[in-house]
Order: structure tokens, then sequence, then C-alpha cells
């Protein structure tokens, strides 16, 4: 086998690792059981600071063109997961992970807004996923209390991670992927550390089992999951590590099963299907257009 064909089999069983390993965050947040804005803090927080080392002298390159799409990827991520960790304690598992992975929608949103060619493919692909978005969102309305409002947050989770991705993309063209994630996921955490206290108490001293789910959030989401999708993205195209990427929501109610003891209802099954389906659709219909271009 010759070394790009080595390099792209090693990408494609470190994509799957990835994924496998992304999809037990929502497990791992639930059994942790702390307050949400806590426990995103901490998680990224103590991933930062194990990536400090490894970006630092990356980070002596700094300028201030950097400043911004830094501070703005952080602030956006902080919105993501402090949202996004409180969805999950509102509305079911299923729910949850489907409308965070809905933040290509939302790139629709931003091409608009930069009046960038958008395809029939993709308004498809949107529509599709719209859809079932609406089918969860009307199922959880008519549900148990507070399941609309994590519907909410979940999505508002997906709208700031596709904001983390534009300044993000801004930012890597100077600064080496480690340099980058080490301060994004420190300043991060801290601001949700911070924030705890003004919307909610403060748990701690941590149980044992907690330290614990953090410590797994840490090394298995966070380093071994994004660590995963950046080290495909060298060896396979964008466009199907943003297809494999989709099947995240999948694997975490599989996941979810054994775990927590829960099972996605059928308007879950259907609006995700559908999501996913549209979602699929549309990073397809992207690429092409990309390549069109």
């Amino acid at each position: 086998m010759h070394a790009l064909g080595r390099e792209r089999t090693w990408a494609s069983l470190w994509l799957v690792l990835a994924v496998l390993a992304a999809s037990t965050a929502a497990s791992l947040f639930r059994l942790a059981a702390l307050p949400a804005l806590e426990a995103a803090g901490l998680r990224l927080l103590l991933s930062g600071l194990v990536l400090l080392p490894f970006g630092l002298a990356g980070l002596r390159g700094l300028g201030a063109k950097d400043t911004g799409p830094v501070l703005i990827a952080s602030l956006a991520l902080a919105v993501h997961f402090g949202s996004w960790v409180e969805s999950l304690y509102l509305t079911s598992v299923a729910s949850s992970v489907v409308l965070v992975s809905a933040s290509p929608l939302f790139v629709l949103l931003w091409e608009l807004l930069a009046k960038e060619r958008v395809s029939r493919g993709q308004w498809l692909g949107a529509g599709l996923g719209l859809l079932g978005v609406a089918v969860i969102s009307f199922a959880d309305a008519h549900a148990a209390a507070g399941e609309l409002t994590g519907d909410a947050l979940a999505l508002l989770g997906a709208l700031a991670f596709s904001v983390y991705l534009r300044a993000g993309r801004r930012a890597r063209q100077s600064l080496p992927v480690l340099s980058y994630a080490a301060p994004v996921y420190s300043l991060a955490g801290l601001l949700l550390l911070l924030l705890q206290p003004l919307v909610g108490p403060v748990l701690w001293p941590l149980s044992s089992s907690a330290w614990l789910m953090t410590a797994l959030l840490v090394l298995g989401p966070t380093l071994v999951g994004h660590t995963g999708f950046n080290f495909a993205l060298r060896a396979l195209p964008a466009s199907s590590v943003a297809m494999v990427a989709l099947l995240e929501p999948l694997a975490a109610v599989l996941i979810a099963w054994p775990l927590l003891h829960t099972l996605p209802g059928a308007s879950d099954l259907a609006g995700g299907v559908l999501t996913i389906l549209g979602l699929m659709i549309f990073v397809v219909a992207g690429a092409d257009t990309a390549l069109s271009a």
C-alpha cells in the first residue's frame, strides 16, 4: 500500500474513532450530574490546559489580527456548550444531539448574508433539515414542560457552533491547530465557570463520579474526538469528514440507551431521520458547489 493510501486508511480509522468518542459526550454530561455551565466549563478549561504545552510555540506568533477571531471563537464555543449541555437536562438525548448537529443549516444563513452561491441541492437539504427540526419541536411542544425550551437551546448551540467554525476558519489561516484550540478552549471554559455563579449554585467539591465523568469528557470527546476530526481532514475531503460526523447523533442515542436507559420516541426518530438526511444532502451539495465554483 502506497503512502497516500496508508494515510487515508489511518485517517478513516481515526475518523470512526473520533465519531464514537464524540458520541459519548451527551451521556457523560448527564452522568456527571453537574450544573450545565460548570460541566461544560470544566471540560473546556481542562482540555485547554492539557493542550496548552503543545500549542505554546505557535502562540508566540499570535498577532493583533488573530486576537479578534480567537475571542469570537471562544465566546461562540462557550455559548455552544453552555446552551447544549443545558438542553440535555431539559429534553431527550435524541432531540438534543440531533438539533445541536444542525449547524450546517445556519451555514446557509451566513452564505445568504454574504451573497454567496447557494445550489438547489443545498436548498433541498436545508428544507428537509428544517422539516425534521419542525417535527421534533412540534412533538416536544406537546410533551413535558421544558422540552421545547431544551430544543431551542440545542438550536442556539447549533447557531453558536456555526459562528465558531467561521471564526476558527479565519484564525486557523495563521495559527496551528493546537495553538488555536488551547486558548479558545481555555477562554471559553473560564467564561462558563465565571458565569455559573450568576445563574445558579456551583457544585463543589466534586464527587469522585463527577471527576471521572469530567476526565472522560476531556479524554474522549475533546482530545480523541476533536483531534481525530482534525487528523482526518489532513487526508480526507472535508465533505467526507462532515458526512461521517453526521452519524454522531445516531451513535449518541445508541450509547445513551444502555447508560441512561433512554430510547427515542417516534417523533424523535422521524424528525431525526429527516434532519440528518437533509444535512447530508446539504453537505454533498455544498461540496459540489465548491468544486464547480
